[in-house]
């Protein structure tokens, strides 16, 4: 270190593994936009929920039979059930989250871990849903009959829960794939 220049190069080597302020800024970025889209996946898991209930409900007004309503109470405590499962997982999910040194890493995995919970706990709503809606929508189709003003209690809403069904897959794909690239990242470090 005596040598002219031995510091700077000292420095430089010793420096050599830090990420550049720029490499540093995106992460931190990065991280801050991971931690908000984790709370938006809380709000969503609720939101589905509520959403689900409030469709149950709506249904639940024009039963056709007892059948039907203890049906409709059952999944509607199936689907509560599920969303307070997946809501003591955010909460555990969420504590990893607070080690400063590997925090980035840490944050994506939770992130990617939390859509892969957040696919099972929508098809887990959206069969339930479908479990009630299946015989109320057969009931009502015995009485109302098949066609054009089913576009509404019928139609629509199958077609939402099938797309919906299709997205939370892509979701869940695109989430395993990441886990696994960050696991990839880890081992190879």
């Amino acid at each position: 270190m005596s040598r002219p220049g031995g510091w700077e190069r000292w420095s430089a080597s010793w420096r050599a593994g830090a990420p550049t302020p720029a490499e540093l800024a995106g992460m931190l970025e990065r991280t801050a936009r991971a931690r908000r889209a984790i709370l938006l996946l809380r709000l969503v898991s609720l939101g589905l929920a509520v959403f689900a209930l409030g469709v149950i409900g709506a249904a639940l007004r024009h039963a056709g039979n007892a059948f039907e309503a203890g049906l409709g109470l059952v999944v509607a405590i199936g689907i509560a059930a599920a969303w307070l499962v997946d809501a003591r997982h955010q909460q555990h999910a969420h504590l990893g989250v607070a080690a400063p040194p590997r925090e980035y890493l840490e944050i994506r995995r939770t992130l990617a871990r939390r859509r892969v919970a957040f696919a099972h706990l929508g098809w887990i709503v959206a069969a339930l849903d479908l479990a009630f809606l299946v015989p109320w929508w057969l009931g009502g189709l015995r009485v109302h009959g098949l066609g054009l003003t089913q576009l509404p209690t019928l139609w629509l809403p199958l077609a939402v829960i099938l797309a919906f069904a299709i997205w939370l897959g892509r979701v869940r794909t695109r989430a395993r794939a990441e886990l696994e690239a960050l696991a990839r990242l880890a081992s190879e470090a």
